[in-house]
């Protein structure tokens, strides 16, 4: 049987800054903010990436007990100065089109936990910085940004990815 402790030291190995968990309950607060500014967010539901189906993580992965949550942070490798002021940091590591560097982590994750009796799935309209909040890991500034406890010096050069 795969332990908590299993889970966050594969998570470290895996080059993951931070491990949290919380419950797989609806995010009932956040479906009633999207409900409540459809004039804002309306769109965003109309072009069809289903932010009211995320608040509720039992409609991507039903039977889902638990949200593991991994903090990634941005940021980890110097980047030539010049390059800086055509992209933005976080987009010099990124590797959306490439997906040679945080999308292998994630598979290898995913691979660990199926390997050991758990299913997941990555959903990418859960609300992951509230699922990191929940999970401890970190509280929202008075911009919005989501401040890590730990991870990237306690700053918001974060990206939380839920499980």
């Amino acid at each position: 049987m795969i332990t908590k402790a299993d889970v966050i030291a594969k998570a470290m190995e895996q080059g993951f800054d931070d491990v949290g968990f919380t419950s797989a309950e609806p995010f009932d607060a956040h479906r009633t903010f999207l409900e409540q500014h459809q004039k804002a967010y309306g769109w965003v539901e109309a072009s069809g990436l289903g932010l009211l189906q995320g608040t509720d993580p039992k409609s991507t992965l039903p039977g889902a007990e638990t949200i593991i949550v991994l903090m990634e942070a941005y940021y980890k490798m110097a980047n030539p100065t010049f390059l800086e002021a055509h992209f933005g940091r976080c987009y010099l590591d990124d590797d959306r089109v490439t997906k040679d560097g945080l999308a292998l982590r994630i598979k290898a994750f995913r691979g660990y936990l199926r390997d050991h009796g758990i299913q997941s799935k990555v959903p990418f309209n859960l609300p992951h910085r509230m699922a990191a909040a929940w999970a401890g890991m970190g509280t929202f500034g008075k911009n919005c940004l989501f401040f890590s406890r730990k991870a990237a010096r306690q700053s918001s050069w974060v990206l939380p990815i839920t499980f």
